[in-house]
């Protein structure tokens, strides 16, 4: 199924968030020594999440308006609010007649999506070190 025709709800997101993540995530090690597992782990470590989620928050679901508008509401009220602050934050003087609700959503959906690729390559890189120092310790 296309996303484009997917109903757009918070666990989509997450799901969605969840493999764009793992498509930044290096290949496993080749060969099961000590060296590849801790080059492996510095790897895994370098990554920075926010600049990653930066690259591919830029979804179907992000810059159409009216997907946008949909993602907006498929959310927590609280993920909602939390965006909402962001923008504020980054100097949202309101709305006028060249910046309307539908501007408005776009920005809100681009700071949702880029906060659950962060956060989906955060958790993705714990489970990844986790694995690279189980590996290492069993070796």
């Amino acid at each position: 199924m296309d996303s484009q025709d997917m109903t757009i709800t918070y666990k989509a997101i997450q799901d969605r968030a969840a493999k764009d993540a793992l498509e930044y995530m290096p290949d496993m090690p080749r060969q099961n020594t000590l060296d590849a597992w801790e080059s492996y782990q510095n790897e895994v470590e370098a990554l920075d999440a926010y600049e990653i989620a930066h690259e591919s928050c830029e979804w179907d679901w992000v810059i159409y308006y009216h997907r946008a508008m949909e993602l907006c509401q498929a959310v927590p009220s609280d993920v909602l609010c939390d965006a909402e602050s962001e923008l504020l934050g980054m100097g949202f003087n309101g709305l006028n007649e060249n910046w309307g609700l539908y501007e408005m959503a776009v920005q809100l959906a681009a700071i949702i999506v880029t906060r659950e690729i962060a956060d989906a390559v955060e958790q993705a890189k714990d489970e990844l070190i986790d694995l690279a120092e189980t590996q290492m310790e069993n070796l």
